[in-house]
């Protein structure tokens, strides 16, 4: 798939009414200039999904998902951005150029190609001399020359600058190859060497089968043990799943993914006959991991050792598969028995018998609870109980839901009712998933005024920027949101969309939810942005005021208190809205000087 034109993707937008497209999704209701609906992102009785058509920004005030057009198809069909870009352009009748690439899109194919030039550098080293270790270890796992062939497994030689040699002979630059991710600067003196140097080297590739980047295994006892690329403009940890590519066409046959935790597992279940399986790069499973193997998947298995840290990540998996609405069943190996090691020394049929008979949710965080307490009496059943209603907590009202409340209260011989009530109890309570955005983010009210006002007044801003500091906004998403303005180079009319494609999901959650409430509670943004900026020096000035009172630095004080005094003098009279702002009125920072 080829790079689309900024311009083109412009058109597209302007040719693309987001009342017109998710219509065809579900019923919208006009109120007012809104248009609501209830959310098709997670159950709901009470529309709180909301259009607005002036902006073209959809945003849910229930779970927090908002976004442009393109983010509403990414979110809902589980397009990559360029698919929803296609759609959207074949809806219109635009022709979508294959030429005319911008420099940063021929930035990202010489990376894309760097990768595959390594690739091959790496594979013929595992055949030479110097692979001979690496080729030992492979044949110790069992890992045969097919499983070499298809997971293009490579080795990466000892010497200091091979790989940087042959990849600026090719007429790459160095710093090319270092964006690449795959040479450093040499920390005394002047030069690059090789990033990966004698390790068993594994090659990472989107879902496409392109390669984004490398992990390496070491043969001896360097450390680290595994090595991975940096983030480069190609890949981003905790996007992309290990073996996705070969693993995309049977677990769409299934619908259903087998996830373990490392590369080896992977291999070797592939190996096995377990093609549909895949692994998280390194870390516990994300939550991009899992919308993304949600394309593909209804039901995930976790098939993870028995160690503290593969039952940690388990739960984790766990809260994430959930809260996606993915079906889920976990599968513990015995002690000491990685997956890789289970299938080597046991065999294709003794893991397809653990994984027919994984545990659901409820059966895995109960075994969990009784070989721990013995689940006798009231106050552990009460314990194990909540434990597994956080996580049903997570998931969208439904036939799934319901069974698993169901049988908790069979398990732990309550009835339905005191799990319910206890669900509500829970519902209201549970904290966010920590991996992304909570359902509600508040912030100081001031704060995300001066913000609001400034994404949707653009000749305000002057008026901030010359008062405002970065360091006045406590909030880090409304600050990120604040710099990311203040160095904004495109178009007005593209700043909705650039900020709601932000990496950061919570400056995008942040932005849809600002640009969709509008501004007509805004009466007279001139005046709340003088009054919202008085309110934020003079917080500042309280808090220099205590450490100089602390220090018994009188002088300061004295000052502080008549620069406090001057600015009272001098505050536009207060708005409605900020009236109800509720914190940081400015009684409370009234201060005698007595």
């Amino acid at each position: 798939m080829g790079f689309i034109p900024e311009e083109v993707i412009d058109q597209i937008l302007k040719a693309s009414s987001i009342v017109e497209v998710i219509e065809g999704y579900l019923p919208l209701k006009q109120a007012g200039k809104y248009f609501r609906a209830l959310c098709p992102f997670h159950s709901e009785k009470t529309p709180s999904f909301t259009v607005n058509a002036e902006r073209q920004i959809f945003y849910c005030f229930g779970c927090a998902e908002g976004g442009d057009v393109f983010r509403f198809l990414m979110r809902r069909e589980g397009f990559t951005f360029p698919e929803a870009v296609r759609h959207l352009a074949q809806r219109a009748g635009i022709a979508i150029p294959e030429k005319g690439r911008s420099r940063q899109a021929d930035g990202l194919l010489k990376i894309y190609e760097l990768q595959r030039l390594a690739c091959d550098y790496f594979r013929k080293a595992l055949t030479g001399p110097g692979g001979i270790p690496a080729r030992e270890v492979l044949s110790r796992r069992g890992v045969g020359a097919d499983l070499v062939e298809r997971f293009q497994l490579g080795y990466a030689g000892a010497e200091w600058e091979g790989l940087l040699r042959e990849l600026t002979k090719r007429g790459f630059t160095v710093g090319q190859v270092e964006a690449a991710g795959l040479a450093l600067p040499r920390q005394a003196g002047r030069g690059y060497y090789d990033r990966f140097r004698d390790r068993l080297m594994i090659p990472i590739s989107d879902s496409t089968g392109k390669i984004v980047g490398f992990g390496g295994r070491a043969l001896g006892d360097q450390p680290p043990k595994y090595m991975n690329s940096p983030e480069t403009g190609v890949y981003k940890k905790g996007v992309h799943l290990y073996g996705l590519h070969l693993a995309s066409r049977a677990i769409r046959e299934a619908r259903v993914a087998l996830v373990v935790e490392g590369y080896f597992d992977a291999i070797s279940l592939h190996g096995a006959g377990f093609p549909q399986t895949v692994a998280p790069l390194g870390t516990a499973l994300t939550r991009d991991q899992v919308t993304l193997l949600h394309r593909y998947a209804d039901k995930a298995i976790l098939v993870f050792d028995p160690d503290p840290a593969g039952i940690q990540a388990a739960w984790r998996g766990l809260e994430l598969l959930v809260a996606e609405d993915m079906g889920v069943a976990v599968v513990i190996l015995p002690k000491g028995k990685d997956p890789d090691t289970f299938v080597r020394e046991n065999g294709r049929d003794a893991l397809q018998a653990q994984v027919e008979a994984a545990q659901d949710l409820v059966d895995f965080l109960l075994t969990r609870a009784e070989e721990q307490t013995g689940l006798k009496g009231v106050d552990e059943k009460t314990a194990a109980a909540r434990q597994v209603l956080r996580l049903i907590a997570r998931m969208p009202e439904g036939v799934r839901r319901a069974k698993y409340v169901q049988k908790l209260a069979e398990r732990l011989e309550v009835s339905e009712r005191v799990v319910l009530a206890e669900l509500s109890r829970l519902g209201t309570s549970e904290s966010p998933l920590t991996s992304g955005p909570p359902p509600s983010l508040e912030f100081p009210p001031v704060e995300k005024a001066l913000i609001q006002i400034c994404l949707l007044f653009p000749d305000m801003r002057p008026l901030v920027w010359g008062t405002l500091r970065d360091e006045a906004l406590s909030a880090s998403p409304l600050r990120s949101i604040y710099r990311f303005l203040r160095e904004y180079p495109g178009k007005e009319e593209d700043l909705a969309r650039t900020l709601t494609h932000h990496p950061d999901p919570v400056v995008r959650q942040v932005a849809a939810e600002l640009f969709v409430q509008g501004g007509e509670e805004f009466a007279d943004p001139h005046r709340i942005v003088q009054d919202c900026l008085i309110r934020l020096k003079l917080q500042e000035i309280q808090g220099e005021l205590k450490r100089a009172r602390d220090q018994g630095d009188l002088l300061r004080v004295k000052a502080l208190l008549e620069e406090k005094q001057a600015l009272y003098g001098g505050r536009p009279s207060e708005t409605d809205y900020i009236k109800g702002m509720g914190t940081g009125g400015m009684a409370d920072h009234r201060d005698s000087a007595g």
